[in-house]
This record gives C-alpha cells, sequence and structure tokens, in this order.
C-alpha cells in the first residue's frame, strides 16, 4: 500500500502543478499572440466599426491575467507571511518568479490560503484552454425564427447546451430530474431520416427535433 500524504504536503504539491501547468500555457499563448482569432469574441454580430488589434485579443487578455494574477497573489502572500512588500516589472520572467515566490512563501502560510491559490489558478489556465481552443464553451441550441429555444425534456427549462465540436447536448439546471445517479442526461445532434432533418437524440432514445 502506497504511502499516505499528509494533506498540508498534498495540497502544496497541488498548488506547485497549477503553476507548473500555468506557466507551461503561458508559453503556448506567447506563441500565438500574433496569430488573430479566426472568430470574433463574444456574443456580438454586428457591424464593426473600429480597428481590430493586430493580435489575438483573447490570448492576450489570457496572458496579461496571468501576469496580474502571480502579482497579487505575491503581494497578498508576503503580507500573509509578515514581509516587506516587493515590487515587479511587467515582464514574463518577474511573473514566472512571482509565482515561484507564492509556492515558496505558501510553505509558511494558512492551508486557506494554498487551497485559495490553486482555485484562481486552475480558473485561469481553464480560461487559457479557451483560448487555446482545447476547452470548448457550450452555447445554447439553435432554434427556428420565430420559435422559443428548445427546452429540457425533463425540467422543461431553457437550460439545454451545446458543446458541437464534442457533439454533446446537456442540461445545465443542477436540479433537473433527468439526473439518475448523480449524472446528467446527455444527448447528441443526429439526422433522422425519418424526420428529414437534425434532431437531438437522448441517451433514453427520447428524440427532439431542433434547429439546424
Amino acid at each position: 500500500m502506497p504511502a499516505v500524504i499528509p494533506a498540508h504536503i498534498a495540497i502544496r504539491s497541488r498548488l506547485a502543478e497549477s503553476v507548473t501547468l500555468a506557466l507551461e500555457l503561458s508559453e503556448r499563448l506567447e506563441s500565438l499572440i500574433a496569430v488573430k482569432t479566426r472568430h470574433p469574441s463574444g456574443s456580438f454580430h454586428g457591424k464593426v466599426d473600429h480597428s481590430q488589434p493586430p493580435w489575438n485579443a483573447s490570448v492576450a487578455y489570457a496572458i496579461t491575467g496571468l501576469h496580474s494574477l502571480a502579482r497579487k497573489m505575491e503581494r497578498e502572500i508576503r503580507v500573509e507571511v509578515d514581509l516587506d512588500p516587493r515590487a515587479r516589472g511587467g515582464s514574463d520572467a518577474n511573473t514566472r518568479e512571482a509565482l515561484k515566490a507564492v509556492i515558496a512563501q505558501c510553505e509558511r502560510a494558512d492551508d486557506f490560503i494554498v487551497r485559495l491559490y490553486t482555485r484562481e489558478l486552475d480558473k485561469w489556465w481553464r480560461h487559457a484552454k479557451i483560448a487555446l481552443d482545447e476547452i470548448e464553451i457550450p452555447k445554447r441550441l439553435p432554434r427556428s425564427p420565430g420559435k422559443p429555444e428548445p427546452s429540457c425534456p425533463w425540467c422543461k427549462n431553457h437550460t439545454l447546451r451545446v458543446k458541437i465540436l464534442e457533439n454533446e447536448i446537456y442540461c445545465v439546471d443542477p436540479s433537473c430530474p433527468g439526473k439518475a445517479d448523480g449524472k446528467r442526461p446527455r444527448a447528441f445532434m443526429d439526422y433522422s431520416a425519418v424526420v428529414g432533418d437534425w434532431v437531438v437524440r437522448w441517451d433514453d432514445g427520447v428524440i427532439m427535433g431542433v434547429a439546424a
């Protein structure tokens, strides 16, 4: 049987892993910052009446987000362990040093702080993976003109979301009665020769029409 790692050690190892992943993702983001995104960000679909920046905005925001987060955490942790404030420049090297300093000072910090910083870093790298197109943002299902948005067949709410690239549809309502054994019901888009159109086909065989 493997040795049990004490919780206070395990959570600090987890923090170090999150820092390592964040730095790896940051390097990949840096290599893509000059590659303009193929699709506009957000939900705006109107005419753009101003020039667009000559870089990938979502990648740039992710990079600056890590710069800001690293410095914020270092400022806070130095206060937590009674150290004087320390100013850092805005370079990538200083971001790396700030994150390394956070890991070092968290050896003396309260466990709550360690868990908090790990969650903040995990949240950042999820945004980074979205910017890298490695995580798809769930979207609402398409609807026919003049018709309401398709509703969940179990809770009847307009809480269905689709990941188009993964062809996965599910309800995001945590109280949906369609959940079985703690799992959300899943569906996928399928072309029905009988209907002659695209339909949503659920795991239990329920089929519902949806706009193409």
